[in-house]
């Protein structure tokens, strides 16, 4: 121990005024360089303004995550109210995001193009569908959205349809739009006592 103690000693030299001035600008540098970075870094905003209109709360965040103003692009007006306590706003590329506080947890989703038209002709929120619940995916060789109350399925084959109802629990069993059926070729009829409606594959009745 003494040896090294010893040693300690003989390798140890003071620190040279010099040496301590450099060491404490070298180290005012780096605050310096990491407060900046700080003050530079973009904060979380609820809100955007794209062409003088808000985009905002749960429906800017649904905009935002399916693709924004590259996809949807810039608002054609403001957030308006929709029924049932509602909210809604429309985009440039015809669509529209609407967004309920007691609907799929509260998240804001995508409607558009002929779906949106067929969901509308069916009274939109008012109507038994409801507020839609998922954003347009493709489903089949078509694009379907969710709704509370059923689904509303676009193709080149039978153009924008809603399956909903007995039959409707009967498409999904079979897969709906990617399964055994297919897409839908038009909608709902009544044949004697039982309802029916036609697929791509064939047609499902009910009850």
């Amino acid at each position: 121990m003494p040896a090294l103690s010893t040693s300690l000693r003989r390798n140890s030299r003071p620190v040279s005024g010099r040496t301590r001035s450099r060491l404490v600008s070298a180290g005012l540098v780096i605050v310096a360089a990491v407060m900046s970075l700080v003050v530079l870094a973009p904060t979380a905003q609820a809100d955007r303004v794209i062409n003088g209109i808000v985009v905002g709360g749960k429906i800017e965040e649904a905009y935002s995550k399916s693709g924004g103003y590259w996809k949807w692009g810039a608002p054609t007006g403001p957030e308006r109210a929709s029924a049932k306590r509602g909210r809604y706003q429309t985009f440039a590329r015809d669509v529209s995001f609407y967004w309920h506080p007691a609907v799929d947890g509260g998240t804001a989703h995508q409607v558009g193009g002929a779906i949106r038209t067929r969901w509308q002709k069916a009274g939109a929120e008012r109507g038994a569908l409801g507020f839609p619940v998922t954003n347009e995916y493709k489903s089949g060789s078509g694009r379907s959205n969710d709704f509370q109350g059923g689904v509303v399925t676009w193709s080149k084959a039978g153009g924008a349809q809603i399956v909903w109802g007995g039959i409707l629990q009967k498409w999904l069993a079979r897969g709906g739009a990617k399964g055994y059926y297919g897409v839908p070729l038009g909608g709902e009829y009544r044949t004697g006592g039982r309802f029916a409606q036609d697929f791509l594959n064939g047609t499902v009745f009910w009850p």
